[in-house]
């Protein structure tokens, strides 16, 4: 994962100076929904499986198709029938390609790095899990304005949980809505 996060870092820098007139910070908000596919700690049978999660991003876009992008978001809970909840959570820093269609929209795709979170109600088997590794994600997005763009794409995570001291990894969906704002 280090070795991954180097070569996107590495690339942002190198590329920076050869696009230095189209550059440009970005920040933004993200709601959604998310499906992380765990397991709850008890084994017992799930009763909800989705949630609606929130984000923020912020980045920094070199030229019309090349940009750095670091998010946090939620990526979802899954609740058994006791009760018991499992809750994940991400940061990622990812390379963004777009696609210009028009001057108002755009196709987006994202590769990167993240390092996701899960933190468990049952306390008393599951002290909470970390899993570092891939995430990438589509989308599209309409330029309101200038300043102002609305989004909506599909993220993909590598979740884990562990349960009596069994680690679990797993996959987790989210799908996004939201607005960035370039200043």
């Amino acid at each position: 994962m280090k070795k991954i996060a180097a070569v996107v870092l590495l690339s942002a820098v190198i590329a920076a100076p050869a696009f230095a007139a189209n550059e440009g910070f970005y920040a933004g908000i993200t709601l959604g929904n998310g499906k992380p596919n765990v397991t709850p700690v008890t084994g017992a049978a799930l009763s909800k499986a989705s949630n609606f999660i929130y984000g923020g991003l912020a980045g920094y876009q070199y030229n019309k198709n090349m940009a750095v992008e670091v998010q946090f978001t939620g990526v979802g809970k899954v609740t058994d029938v006791a009760g018991n909840t499992t809750k994940a959570d991400a940061l990622s820093m990812t390379a963004v390609g777009l696609l210009p269609l028009s001057d108002s929209f755009e196709l987006l795709g994202k590769l990167g790095v993240a390092s996701t979170k899960t933190a468990s109600s049952a306390l008393a088997t599951n002290l909470g899990a970390k899993r570092s590794g891939l995430t990438y994600g589509l989308g599209a997005q309409y330029n309101v304005s200038q300043n102002l763009g609305l989004r909506l794409v599909w993220d993909r995570y590598g979740v884990a949980t562990t349960n009596a001291g069994i680690k679990t990894n797993a996959n987790a969906n989210v799908m996004t809505v939201g607005a960035v704002y370039t200043f």
